[in-house]
């Protein structure tokens, strides 16, 4: 398994795992406009695991820009998906280890991600990848 930052050759794939993942069809156009944007921010790391020419799985990293203690930087995880039939095999386990070690070397101190809550069988992976379930709150905007 190796991973890559995704690009605009990777749209299709990418709106098939988002509409699975939250059970809304996708706009494939602006979908497209977004990945040629994201290509070319230093602080997003659209994370895929790819085996040979096939895509496992992907999450999102950006690493947001902090004014508290001594200024460094913190990862937010979006998006994580990976297959149906490459669930429980590890390949979310090494997408996290490759965000997180991209965090460290940009200078992130913590890392911080979003789950919905009926998504039980996804916090139990994150629990056991280290995240603490914490508070938090989401106010959609639009």
């Amino acid at each position: 398994m190796y991973f890559r930052k995704a690009e605009i050759k990777d749209a299709e794939v990418l709106q098939g795992f988002m509409e699975e993942l939250v059970d809304a069809q996708g706009d494939r156009e602006l979908l497209e406009r977004k990945l040629q944007r994201i290509e070319k921010l230093e602080n997003y790391y659209l994370c895929l695991a790819c085996e040979g020419e096939e895509i496992l799985g992907t999450a999102m990293g950006i690493l947001c820009e902090d004014i508290c203690e001594d200024c460094r930087n913190f990862l937010v995880i979006e998006n994580v998906f990976v297959k149906k039939e490459c669930r429980g095999l590890g390949v979310a386990a090494k997408i996290f280890q490759e965000l997180e070690t991209w965090g460290k070397e940009n200078s992130a101190y913590y890392s911080i991600l979003v789950s919905e809550e009926k998504r039980e069988r996804a916090h139990a992976f994150y629990e056991k990848a280290g995240y603490k379930k914490m508070g938090g709150f989401k106010k959609m905007l639009g």
